[in-house]
């Protein structure tokens, strides 16, 4: 099956007649009948009803006629957009964000697609990682950030990086912290329930995944309170009213600030998947394809600069979950040497 199948398949509905396509096309009527035959062929099924007037669409042929418009009409999007000599003038990409990881990145994604894109209308949509799923498969968004691949098996992944959950208390609420703010003692997962926990409710990226943990370590976590604002969570731990469980992304700036102090926590390490994530039936733009390449190289120029404590993937295609590629576990490079995620305490 190619372009001009589909485009001579599309004229016949048009025309209701296979003589009077071919006329159009200004091929042999012969022919015309043998590409359809070889269509319908391919597909299983007919496509068009044979009348003493002509043909009119088959309910098969009625399903196809909308695919192959779609398609016809992505085909030349994807020429004219190559084509243009400037292929960035009056595009828009919209990106989600979690709440920590828009903390950590927004900005600095932002002025670098001032710099390298400036005709391209960036937006940044901060939202729990649910909502950038759910805005994902609707085709409201372009990119997306998730954290993990529950529930994610429609979209195409590509992991970038993995992070660690630290267990989060106001200042001094861990002895011996060094310059960081991160306790030279680690936590036991065992001992977290002993914590009483402020935590997001259970639409939630961050609470499915630290609940799917606890189930899997029959832990009983002690969760005093259910928030849905990172804000008023690390506000109130920072005010003595509990502890949290975050990745580094979302505290890096109170820890610098002396505002929150972390616990590693081990046996076993809590890590998460970070992945780039896309809806396969949206069209994608060079915009979009920058855009995320930026975001990308900014995350792991962060990782390197020791800004962001988590461990860069090396880079892979994307790919739906149920490829080989998101089964088996992918190949991590260690890059922050001062703070080691890849290494189990001991």
């Amino acid at each position: 099956m190619d372009e001009r199948q589909l485009k001579c398949f599309l004229v016949i509905s048009e025309t209701g007649s296979v003589t009077g396509a071919a006329e159009r096309l200004d091929i042999a009527q012969p022919s015309l009948s043998q590409m359809l035959l070889r269509l319908e062929e391919e597909l299983g099924s007919k496509l068009f009803q044979r009348t003493s007037r002509g043909v009119v669409l088959t309910e098969a042929g009625q399903v196809f006629r909308e695919h192959a418009r779609n398609i016809i009409s992505d085909i030349e999007r994807a020429r004219d957009e190559i084509k243009a000599e400037d292929s960035y003038v009056r595009s828009e990409v919209t990106i989600g964000l979690p709440s920590s990881f828009a903390t950590l990145i927004g900005a600095p994604l932002i002025a670098a697609a001032a710099q390298e894109t400036p005709r391209v209308q960036l937006r940044l949509i901060e939202a729990m990682s649910g909502h950038i799923r759910e805005w994902l498969t609707k085709g409201d968004l372009d990119v997306g950030i998730l954290y993990g691949i529950q529930d994610s098996r429609h979209l195409l992944l590509e992991q970038i990086a993995v992070e660690e959950l630290f267990l989060v208390g106001p200042p001094n609420a861990f002895k011996h912290c060094d310059r960081h703010g991160f306790a030279d003692d680690a936590v036991d997962l065992s001992a977290v329930d002993s914590f009483p926990l402020i935590v997001p409710t259970g639409q939630h990226g961050l609470r499915r995944f630290v609940d799917e943990r606890a189930r899997s370590s029959q832990l009983k976590l002690n969760i005093q309170h259910e928030i849905n604002s990172l804000t008023v969570i690390k506000h109130l731990v920072q005010s003595g009213h509990g502890h949290t469980l975050l990745a580094h992304a979302a505290i890096s700036e109170e820890l610098k600030r002396g505002e929150l102090s972390a616990a590693r926590i081990v046996k076993p390490v809590f890590r998460r998947g970070i992945f780039l994530a896309r809806n396969p039936s949206q069209f994608v733009t060079r915009a979009s394809v920058k855009a995320a390449e930026t975001l990308t190289n900014i995350a792991w120029d962060l990782i390197g600069r020791g800004d962001w404590l988590a461990t860069r993937v090396k880079r892979s295609r994307m790919s739906g979950p149920d490829d080989n590629f998101m089964r088996s576990s992918p190949s991590f490079v260690q890059v922050n040497r001062e703070f080691s995620l890849a290494q189990t305490a001991k």
